[in-house]
């Protein structure tokens, strides 16, 4: 009897280990950018957001950033990025100094033509 109970927990312990070694690891998933969270804000004119939105979250959902889009006249002067309509034209202007300089760059680049 004794016998019998010493090698059972071994012959438990034998087969999780052979199943455990039978199962596959998960993939991991990759890591996210290092500006993954930046918060890039965007004044756009009222008239253009409904024609670019979709663009607009499209590139921030790519890079994980957060997007704020702003078509009130303050974020003028506020806005990382200020997206105006020029004679039928969307046109991007970086602000000067912006901790988000390097996102609104590659928002421009990704979202006009």
């Amino acid at each position: 009897m004794r016998a019998i109970t010493a090698t059972l927990p071994r012959l438990v312990a034998t087969a999780l280990a052979a199943a455990g070694l039978a199962c596959k690891r998960a993939p991991r998933a990759s890591l996210p950018p290092a500006d993954a969270g930046t918060v890039v804000t965007v004044y756009v004119a009222p008239k253009s957001a409904d024609r670019i939105m979709g663009r607009l979250q499209m590139v921030a959902a790519q890079h994980q950033w957060v997007l704020s889009v702003r078509t009130d006249s303050a974020a003028l002067t506020d806005a990382d990025l200020v997206i105006v309509d020029s004679a039928g034209v969307l046109k991007g202007r970086l602000r000067a100094g912006s901790p988000a300089a390097a996102q609104a760059r590659q928002m421009v680049d990704a979202v006009l033509p």
